[in-house]
């Protein structure tokens, strides 16, 4: 069963990337189809998104550091909104459906530790 679940998380991980990706590119083509942006600042976009967020990172990994694209490119602060939207939306119910699960069986370590991933990344957004 913990195969299924690595599984699980690393194709969520996977669809989370592509998603982040997807919506800085659109950022990136809005951009360059207005014309008012240098070409070389849209590079540096593109560049910054790559060294950030990478194949093969989990969930918690491109959460934490999807939140730091706009920290040097405001242009990409509607994505970073869109990110921790659906982050909440998605993991970290989930997550918190797992946690109550985890107290109904008595597994209370395991609990506490998901409580505290949730509690952690809200912290970084």
């Amino acid at each position: 069963m913990d195969t299924n679940v690595k599984t699980d998380d690393s194709s969520n991980a996977e669809e989370f990337r592509k998603m982040i990706e997807v919506e800085v590119l659109k950022i990136i083509k809005d951009l360059a189809e207005n014309g008012l942006t240098p070409k070389e600042r849209i590079q540096e976009i593109a560049e910054s998104t790559l060294n950030l967020i990478k194949p093969g990172m989990n969930i918690e990994e491109l959460y934490g550091s999807a939140v730091k694209l706009d920290d040097r490119h405001s242009e990409l602060a509607p994505v970073v909104f869109k990110i921790m939207k659906e982050y909440e939306e998605k993991f970290e119910k989930k997550a918190l459906v797992h946690v109550s699960q985890l107290v109904k069986e008595g597994n209370f370590d395991k609990a506490q530790d998901m409580v505290k991933k949730v509690l952690l990344f809200k912290s970084l957004s």
